[in-house]
């Protein structure tokens, strides 16, 4: 009735006068279609959604374009003659995880699986560059894995998306859109961190080995106890500590559960306390830098290496401290800022300060630096 009579109140209705009453005609009919034709709500929806879910979809793609680029070019440069092969095949490898139904002995099932991927990629690259050296090789690796995560991530939201279009699933694209901001926020930071681990420049994760490092460069007896991961004994306030690592400078994490099993397997179960150091993703409000203390082991690991070291505490009645250094996901995987910089000293008072608390001199106390190790020797 509203459009009726406002279409009569004018006799002669000038031309912009007749444009806008077409307009107000357009604007009821829509509302009306909108109000009462059933589904035309959820198509317009559905457009909504989809628009927005493509537009992330493109920026995860442009990364993941750019991350093989890169191992692309990193290849190249080590005399690789054609290196979009190699590429595409780290890009698209995967493992499978073991049976979690019957949950007997699925660590060391677990930890066969990991390092028989970890040497798939270790063989790979030593077949089209036979004669590279452990850092420049890490370095690929590190490439190589963030290659594999983009690549994911990618093809994961591309997957749901089309699934949700292909059976007309407003719901399922509603969850998609509220998650896809978050992934394209970690995949930008993953894209960024790869540069970074080309160039060796410490992550923030090397805050674990960083503090370790501090130990280890007045340490004796530096040695080699698992994968990747080396010991060396430090004399303070009477007791001996075992400091352990990851090998630097190349870009690893190691194997510090193994290493550490050994370690206190030497020493006959005769350690006072296992102190872990290592990077903590912080709460949002929480300052970058914070470094806190708890009790466990404080390591990143699906599983194997973890529960290596709580095993052999559990064995010989061992406590175990953590020690650890807040911070973002992309302050982890990134260069490593100025406030965790200068966090690596408080988490080494702190540390000193529980083995002066908890030990007596003459004790054995076994010092875990977790982290990736690359830019950080020892």
């Amino acid at each position: 009735m509203f459009i009726i009579a406002l279409a009569q109140t004018s006799a002669a209705p000038s031309g912009a006068d007749l444009y806008l009453t077409y307009i107000i005609y357009i604007l009821f009919i829509a509302s009306f279609a909108f109000a009462f034709l059933p589904g035309l709500n959820q198509r317009a929806q559905m457009w909504f959604l989809l628009r927005d879910v493509e537009s992330r979809l493109v920026v995860l793609e442009k990364y993941a374009k750019d991350a093989r680029e890169n191992t692309e070019k990193l290849l190249k440069e080590k005399g690789v003659s054609d290196p979009k092969p190699l590429t595409e095949r780290l890009a698209e490898l995967f493992t499978i995880e073991p049976v979690g139904v019957e949950p007997t002995d699925i660590i060391n099932r677990m930890r066969l699986l990991y390092r028989t991927t970890e040497d798939k990629i270790v063989d790979l690259i030593q077949r089209s560059i036979p004669n590279v050296d452990t850092i420049t090789r890490s370095k690929i690796e590190m490439s190589a894995e963030v290659t594999n995560a983009l690549n994911m991530f990618y093809k994961v939201v591309r997957h749901y998306m089309l699934t949700a279009k292909k059976l007309n699933n407003y719901l399922l694209l509603y969850q998609l859109q509220m998650i896809v901001p978050i992934l394209v926020k970690q995949a930008e930071a993953y894209l960024k961190a790869q540069k970074v681990f080309e160039k060796g420049i410490p992550v923030g994760d090397a805050i674990g080995p960083l503090v370790a490092s501090r130990l280890l460069m007045n340490a004796d007896n530096k040695r080699t106890v698992s994968k990747d991961t080396i010991a060396g004994d430090v004399m303070f306030e009477g007791r001996k500590l075992i400091v352990v690592k990851a090998e630097g400078p190349k870009a690893t994490v190691g194997t510090p559960g193994e290493a550490v099993a050994k370690v206190i397997e030497e020493q006959e179960g005769k350690v006072k306390r296992i102190v872990t150091v290592d990077a903590m993703l912080r709460l949002e409000g929480e300052e970058t830098g914070t470094v806190a203390e708890g009790t466990g082991v404080a390591m990143g690991d699906p599983g194997p290496e973890k529960i290596e070291i709580e095993r052999v505490a559990a064995k010989y009645t061992i406590p175990i401290d953590a020690v650890v250094i807040k911070m973002g996901l992309d302050e982890a995987i990134t260069a490593m800022r100025k406030e965790v910089y200068n966090a690596a000293e408080k988490a080494l008072d702190l540390v000193r300060e529980i083995i002066k608390e908890r030990t007596n001199e003459g004790d054995t106390v076994v010092l875990v630096g977790v982290g990736n190790t690359g830019g950080v020797a020892q």
